[in-house]
Parts: structure tokens; C-alpha cells; sequence
């Protein structure tokens, strides 16, 4: 029986998803008119760097021009990591028309912080395009600024501002000063006054990704979904089906179904967006639209009868017994289909005390070597992956007893068969000690656990006394 698994959609990011452009460590950009950094991300600018990934990350030192970052790294706020950025020459990057008096200056926020201002800076009439960008090619006093009050703002904030009459490429810088981090975001925007763009580019949207999540196996199938206002449209479909295993390599079937995209739809193109032209390539691929009336593209697999990750355990014990400072644990473990299986034992603390890995096709007998081995309660993990990403897992308690503790003298090791417990039953709890539940009507207390409410846990609950009485030592 095929599954079927929705990858991707515009605006909902699937768990699965490795894509990139997940906002991690957000923050803020302009977004009318569209900054660099934003360009970058739209393809429109190329050969961007990471910035590409989160153009709301150019934060640098705060209160430029007296401090901020270096002549030379201003547009890049400073980052390293940003410093395609700070490449400058006259055509290198894409110009947004733009008219000297009035106009909107809009941010859009995905962390918002406490604002002190917004200050605009414009380049000087006479500053050289072909040079990195310093204080010298500014004006330092802002021809427009904004306070943020010291509060938080809205995800998006716009701002009314009269531009002083330039003729020609300039940049203007937007600085947001947040208030409560000594840090300041930058965000350069490439325009041309009283003059045409000299490199436009179609108003394309992207409203879909498809992301180079997982390997596909023959037989299997990736598909686009694509939705209006009013639902999905089946007639803008495009199904793959994957014919050979190289076809189905994670970073080659999303250039596959971009280019047969592509043959079919004329509403439709997916690819790369760079300098205007929209050209299939390995690994992430976007998809875009002229139609207003398209929302946004999903991107469906279905696998083909390959079942999900089963794993099996078997041979695990409830204790062993530490023997000159070491013990080893065996067990057997069974899949239905190749894996590579990861085995850790995790102390109370969650620290790993030993582990090792292997490749399970079926059943085998794994076994894992603890040195150094200390009495007390942990947790065996036993992880399997496949080669399609599936997982699997499995999770023990068990107790490491010292050599020379003598017989013990308890039914479980807590929490093992919880719903067995009646009164007098005695179990081994965390802390090395035997407890035994107690008489009716407290009895009933002592089944009353989990992670995340052990209130009556022996020897470790808040009110463990309530359920239990501690018979060792």
C-alpha cells in the first residue's frame, strides 16, 4: 500500500523538511523597497552567499555612524558570514525605480524587539558606485527617523519619509536600532532615481519550494499540489515517477520534476530565479507564478510499497551486575529492512556512559560494553534509521547492580510493570533503594506515574511518602 506524505507547502514547513530557509535566529528587513538581502532571497540578486537563507539576519553593532561596523562591511552589518554583501559596483546589483519626496519605507519582523528608532541614511550626490561602501559615501545625518518608543513593534511597520532629490544609482541604508540588545540591524536598498531600471526582471512570485528532503527509491513518486483561493487545481499537477535510484537521489529528482514542471504548465515555472531567468537546477528548487490568482504549491511523495522502519528488541534485562568495574548488555535486535542502528546508555543525568553502532538487516545480536560501569538507574536507547529516513526506537530502564550488593530482594525495577502494582509490592527505585508499596487505601498511589508527573515516584516524588515506605538499607 503506497503512503502518502505532504513534504512541503508555501507558509508550513513539514517536519521532515532540511530546507534551508527556515527562519532560525530571526529578526527583521525591508521589504518595501525590497532591500539587498531580500533580492538575494528571491533570486533576483545572485551569487548572494548564505544571506540568501535569512536576509532578516544583518545585525551588527548599534548606532551607526559613531560606532556600527567598519567602513568597508557596512552592508553586511559587520558579518563575515554576510560579506558578499559588501561587493560594490555600479552594476552588480539589481535597482529598484524610485522618485525623489514621499515614500514608504516598510519592515517586516519575524523576532520583534524592543525599538529605540529607525534612521534612513542616503548616499552623497557624488559617491563613487565602484567602491565598497563607508561613512565617506553617506550622508551621516538621517534624512528620516522614527521612534520605536521603546516598545515592541508589529510583524510589519511602515514609515512615511521625503527622500532628498538624487539623480541616478544610490543606496539608501535603513538602520533599526533595537532597545534591549546593544545591536542594530542594516538593511541597503539599490535604487535609480527618475530613470527606468537597467536590469528588470519579471514580477515572478514564489509560492512553493521543493526541497531535497529524501532519497526516492523506483517506483516511488513526487508531485506538485497546487491550490487557489478556493482549493487545489489538478489540472497544474505535475507528477514524477522515479525509474532508477539515480533519478531518485535527493538532489536530482527536484530538478526532474522542475523541468517536467516546466514542459507542462506555462502558469507554472520552477528552478533557480536569477537576473530574470528561472533555470532548473540540482537540489532546492522554487516554484513561481505571474497568476494572481495562484496561492501557493505543495509538494506530495508517495513511496511505492516500501514499509516503514519496524524495530525489535528482545533480551533486555531489568538488571545486571557490575563486575570488575565493567558489565556488558546483550540483546538481539530485528528490523524489516536495513538499518543503522545507534545503541546508548544514558545515565539519570541523561549523560551518555557508552554506545556503539550497527548495521541490522533482519535479526542480530548486538551486544554493548560499559567500562568504568557505576551502580544505578539508567536508560538503554536503542535508534534505527534506513536509507529512506524512516526511524525507529526503542527505550529501557534497567538498573546497574553492584558485584557486592548481595541478593536483592524486590518485584520491579520502577517503573517496569506499573500496572501490576498492588500493596506490598516491593520495587528497586532510582536512587539504588528497595521501596514496597503501601496497604489499601494508599495502594493505588503507587500506579500513579510518568515522565512528566512522578509526584509519586519512590524515593524521588515530591510525595512518594504518601504511596511508599523504603525497606533498604
Amino acid at each position: 500500500m503506497k503512503s502518502f506524505i505532504t513534504i512541503i507547502s508555501a507558509g508550513t514547513v513539514f517536519a521532515m523538511s532540511l530546507s534551508m530557509s527556515i527562519d532560525v535566529e530571526a529578526h527583521g528587513y525591508i521589504s518595501e523597497p525590497k532591500s539587498r538581502s531580500l533580492l538575494c532571497k528571491e533570486r533576483v540578486n545572485a551569487n548572494c552567499g548564505s544571506i540568501q537563507w535569512e536576509p532578516q539576519s544583518v545585525e551588527g553593532d548599534d548606532r551607526f555612524p559613531g560606532s556600527g561596523p567598519a567602513d568597508g562591511t557596512i552592508a553586511a552589518g559587520g558579518l563575515a558570514q554576510f560579506s558578499p554583501l559588501n561587493e560594490q559596483t555600479a552594476t552588480r546589483w539589481h535597482k529598484t525605480p524610485f522618485k525623489a519626496g514621499s515614500n514608504v519605507f516598510k519592515w517586516r519582523f519575524t523576532a520583534r524587539h524592543v525599538t529605540r528608532d529607525w534612521r534612513y541614511f542616503i548616499t552623497k550626490s557624488n559617491w563613487n558606485a565602484n567602491q565598497p561602501l563607508t561613512r565617506s559615501s553617506f550622508e551621516l545625518s538621517p534624512f528620516c527617523e522614527k521612534s520605536g518608543n521603546n516598545r515592541q513593534p508589529p510583524a510589519e511597520v511602515s514609515h512615511s519619509c521625503n527622500v532628498p532629490s538624487r539623480s541616478g544609482h544610490h543606496i539608501i541604508l535603513g538602520v533599526w536600532d533595537v532597545g534591549d540588545t546593544n545591536k542594530s540591524f542594516y538593511q541597503v536598498v539599490d535604487v535609480v532615481f527618475d530613470g527606468q531600471n537597467p536590469n528588470p526582471t519579471p514580477t515572478w512570485r514564489d509560492i512553493g519550494d521543493i526541497n531535497p528532503t529524501v532519497d526516492l527509491a523506483p517506483g516511488d513518486s513526487a508531485s506538485t499540489r497546487v491550490f487557489d483561493l478556493r482549493g487545489e487545481i489538478p489540472s497544474l499537477s505535475t507528477e514524477l515517477v522515479i525509474g532508477s535510484a539515480a533519478d531518485g537521489a535527493r538532489n536530482t529528482w527536484p530538478r526532474l520534476l522542475a523541468e517536467k514542471n516546466n514542459r507542462l504548465h506555462t502558469e507554472l515555472r520552477a528552478g533557480v530565479l536569477s537576473g530574470g531567468v528561472i533555470r532548473p537546477a540540482a537540489g532546492k528548487n522554487d516554484v513561481f507564478t505571474q497568476d494572481s490568482a495562484l496561492q501557493r504549491v505543495e509538494i506530495s511523495i508517495e513511496r511505492s510499497g516500501t514499509p516503514s522502519l519496524s524495530l525489535d528488541v528482545d533480551g533486555v534485562n531489568n538488571r545486571y551486575t557490575v563486575a570488575n568495574n565493567a558489565v556488558t548488555i546483550e540483546f538481539a535486535v530485528t528490523t524489516n529492512q536495513r538499518a543503522s542502528v545507534q545503541v546508548d546508555l544514558l545515565s539519570s543525568g541523561n549523560q551518555s556512559v557508552a554506545s556503539t553502532t550497527a548495521d541490522v538487516d533482519g535479526y542480530r545480536n548486538l551486544s554493548l560494553r560499559v567500562n568504568n560501569a557505576q551502580a544505578g538507574a539508567y536508560t538503554l536507547v536503542i535508534k534505527g534509521e534506513s536509507a529512506n529516513d524512516d526511524f525507529a526506537q526503542k527505550s529501557f530502564s534497567l538498573q546497574l547492580i553492584s558485584e557486592s550488593s548481595g541478593p536483592q530482594d524486590y518485584d520491579y525495577v520502577f517503573p517496569d510493570n506499573l500496572r501490576q502494582y498492588r500493596a506490598g509490592t516491593k520495587v528497586l527505585a532510582k536512587d539504588d533503594n528497595i521501596y514496597q508499596c503501601k496497604p489499601f487505601p494508599y495502594a493505588g498511589w503507587c500506579t500513579i506515574y510518568s515522565p512528566g508527573a512522578n509526584a509519586y515516584e519512590p524515593g524521588v516524588g515530591a510525595h512518594w511518602r504518601d504511596a511508599w515506605i523504603r525497606v533498604s538499607p
